[in-house]
């Protein structure tokens, strides 16, 4: 008999399945995809929805973990504190059954044990697939799919504070990444948002006097002459307390020549703009298409 567990980590991401209002594994979706709770107003209590897309019951348990992001901006799990959010929050139900074409929601409550100390504190909540005893004496393959949804909640006076170290474009066979290194000194996460652009180097008319292209993303947009890419900057979080380096894949294919990524966004409201100049070397192979991301707790 052979088990095969796949984890897969959804919710916000969050993408990430990072910016989609719901977040789905084996046809179960949730909504919101994750939280962000003032713990000093009224919005301790919440519900959070869980809908079976299927046309099978599923059965599902919840329970809640403290977490943080490595050095590879991956949500890991990591030990309670008497200051983390897991261990304040109570919800029901802990285990349930959706029908199929159903919804259930999930209620849940922060209740501090202890005086919450200023700034960001954080949980993710974790729906994971109950084997039936059907499925526990198959033969063959079972799989086990788990989602995740990230709650922030904040205490007291929130700072946040950054610091954008560097900017560079990182060249490499068969890979062109920017590469933006961030440190966060408040106590709450900052993120970045915007745009970046691909310009021709010859034809760049200089940082200031570029500007952020609308509607990018739909089919009919036709780019401005010169521009080679528009994408939307890296809204990965960098936790309080963490320096941390965003890679931000370019996926155009770009022959050899000369080049400029031009930055329209800002940090913790601070404004970035800027153009970064870097070359494409005749040696160098263009990068090719990525494959689908893995999805991931939207973060």
């Amino acid at each position: 008999m052979l088990y095969k567990k796949q984890l897969t980590a959804l919710g916000l991401i969050g993408t990430i399945a990072l910016s989609t209002p719901q977040a789905l594994a084996l046809e179960v979706g949730v909504s919101p995809p994750k939280f962000e709770i003032e713990m000093n107003g009224k919005g301790r209590s919440q519900s959070l929805k869980i809908m079976n897309l299927s046309s099978e019951p599923v059965e599902m348990q919840a329970y809640v973990k403290n977490w943080t992001l490595n050095e590879q901006n991956k949500l890991q799990v990591t030990e309670s504190s008497d200051q983390s959010l897991d261990q304040w929050i109570v919800f029901t139900p802990a285990r349930f059954v959706i029908p199929p074409r159903s919804s259930q929601n999930l209620r849940f409550a922060i209740r501090p044990k202890v005086k919450p100390k200023d700034g960001e504190h954080r949980a993710v909540i974790y729906l994971e697939e109950v084997l039936s005893n059907r499925q526990k004496n198959s033969q063959g393959l079972t799989t086990i799919g788990r989602l995740g949804v990230v709650v922030y909640a904040y205490s007291g006076d929130i700072k946040r504070a950054s610091v954008l170290n560097s900017i560079n474009v990182d060249i490499k066979p068969n890979a062109t990444n920017a590469i933006f290194d961030i440190s966060s000194t408040g106590n709450a996460s900052v993120r970045m948002k915007g745009q970046y652009a691909i310009w021709r180097a010859g034809n760049y008319p200089g940082a200031k006097a570029t500007q952020v292209i609308s509607n990018i993303g739909k089919a009919d947009v036709k780019l401005p002459a010169n521009i080679l890419e528009v994408g939307e900057l890296q809204t990965t979080p960098v936790l309080p307390g963490t320096k941390r380096q965003l890679v931000m894949p370019i996926t155009k294919k770009l022959p050899p020549g000369n080049y400029v990524l031009d930055i329209n966004g800002d940090l913790n409201n601070v404004g970035i703009d800027k153009g970064i100049p870097f070359t494409i070397p005749a040696n160098v192979s263009v990068p090719q298409q990525p494959a689908k991301p893995v999805l991931t707790p939207k973060k």
